[in-house]
Parts: structure tokens; C-alpha cells; sequence
């Protein structure tokens, strides 16, 4: 899923507000390709790929409801 520009910037302040560890730079480097974002997270909270995968799919999907 990439975000478009329009909501990139909303985007990347909810992704700072759910995955605090990252960086700006981490999420700068997504360029809105959110399924990227799991990766990161598994690497800076260094959670396996499995719960990497099911926080960034709840988060992802909770960006789709609204």
C-alpha cells in the first residue's frame, strides 16, 4: 500500500505516534511505501516478523476505517 502525497504527511505523523522508536529519518525513508513499514518496525522494536506484521496490519488498517 503507498500512501499518497496528499495524506503522507498526515500519515507520517500517525506512524510517529504509534511507532515512537522510529525515527524521523526511518520514516522519511518509507516514501510513503507503507509495506515497508513493517521491516522497520521488526528492526528498531526488535519484535519477529510475525508480530512486526500484525502491529503494522492493525495500524495500517485502522488508517484505512477513517
Amino acid at each position: 500500500m503507498t500512501s499518497s502525497k496528499n495524506d503522507w504527511k498526515e500519515t507520517k505523523s500517525k506512524i510517529k505516534a504509534k511507532f515512537g522508536k522510529l525515527s524521523d529519518s526511518d520514516i522519511e525513508g518509507l516514501n510513503g511505501h507503507m509495506d515497508q513499514l513493517s521491516s522497520k518496525v521488526q528492526k528498531i522494536y526488535q519484535y519477529d516478523q510475525a508480530k512486526a506484521d500484525q502491529e503494522c496490519k492493525t495500524f495500517t488498517d485502522s488508517l484505512k476505517k477513517k
